[in-house]
Order: C-alpha cells, then structure tokens, then sequence
C-alpha cells in the first residue's frame, strides 16, 4: 500500500512539474540523414539492400512538457541491390516523405530529454533507375511512374537544449508490408528503412 502511495504522489507531483513548465512549446527547422533499409519482394531469392540519404524541412509542437507532435516534408533517396545470375541489380528511387510522429517525451529534464515515436509516414515514390552491372558492363533503365506507400513508424531520439535552439538526433525504423496477395490474402513485400536523422530546430 505504501508504494502504491508514493507512487501516485510521485507521478501526481511529476506532472505538476510538467503542467508548471510551460504549457506549449514550438519548434520549426530542418532534418537530415542517411537511410539504410532493405526491401524483400517475396521472390525466393536475396533481400535486396542499399542506402539513401532525406533532407527535409519539419516543426513540432510539445504540450506540457511531455507529449510531441512532429511533422516534416523530406526529399529522400533510396537504393536497393543483391547479386543475381545475371549480375548485380540496383533500383535507385527519389521519394518525397511526409513523416507524422507522436512522442512521450521528458521535457523536465533540464539539458537532454530522451523521447519515444509512433506515427505513420506517407512515402510518394517518383522516377527511378534499374541497373544491372557484370564484368564490368553496366546497363541502366529509366523506372517511370509514381506510387505511394504508408509505412509505420517507431522511432526513439534526444533533445538537446540550447538557449534558443534544439539538436535532435534520431532514430527511427519505417515498415511497410506492402500488398495483399489476391490467392493467400497475405502480405507478401516487406521494407524497411532505418532513419539516422540530426534534426536542427529553431525555438521561438
């Protein structure tokens, strides 16, 4: 009964804290990073991996202290290879990437506050390249279209404070399963990207 007691006061007092510290707080700068991912199109052979790199622009606004709400609109590579008989094949894509992610985050604490992501991004994917290289001869082919994805985000970072300014570095791992097969109704492509982001903020 005890611990339930000092429990309840620590967390009561805790969020008195937060409530006290300033109700609302703004943020608005830029993103960047690189972006390691694989995509597995369900074929029986290899993942297909590779690296890409995003550069946006973002804001976010913390409620109390305590709970984030980030948005931000990236321009974002991304590339894909494995070996196979023909030789090695590479898809190379340029993406436009409108991330949304909700953070609990420690705002109390005075230098660096750690934080944990859920959200969704909407990926647009726009032209592209296929290359095939072997022995040294390499064939390219134009990938032409468009097609949007949502992935699901998880992601964990930090905020280091300034006077007037905030350092975030960041991680974050996009999934998406892709499509349902029309015969086993089952997802049939997966991809993940992996986020390493330092994102630079502005604090009005």
């Amino acid at each position: 009964m005890k611990r339930i007691v000092l429990i309840t006061l620590f967390v009561t007092t805790w969020c008195f804290a937060q409530c006290f510290s300033g109700p609302i707080s703004t943020r608005v700068g830029i993103k960047l990073g690189i972006n390691p991912g694989t995509y597995d199109p369900d074929d029986n052979f290899d993942v297909l991996k590779g690296t890409g790199a995003h550069f946006g622009f973002g804001m976010g606004t913390d409620f109390l202290n305590l709970v984030a709400l980030d948005m931000n609109a990236q321009f974002r590579t991304t590339n894909y290879s494995r070996d196979e008989t023909l030789g090695r094949i590479t898809y190379s894509y340029h993406n436009l990437y409108f991330p949304i992610m909700v953070s609990l985050k420690a705002g109390m604490l005075p230098l660096v506050s750690p934080y944990l992501g859920v959200g969704i991004g909407i990926n647009v994917q726009f032209d592209g390249k296929q290359r095939l290289e072997n022995n040294g001869v390499a064939v390219e082919l134009p990938i032409e279209g468009t097609n949007t994805n949502a992935f699901f985000i998880l992601g964990l970072g930090a905020e280091i404070k300034l006077i007037k300014f905030r350092i975030s570095p960041e991680f974050t791992a996009n999934i998406n399963s892709g499509a349902d097969d029309p015969d086993t109704q089952e997802r049939t492509e997966k991809n993940i990207d992996y986020h390493l982001s330092v994102g630079l903020y502005y604090t009005p």
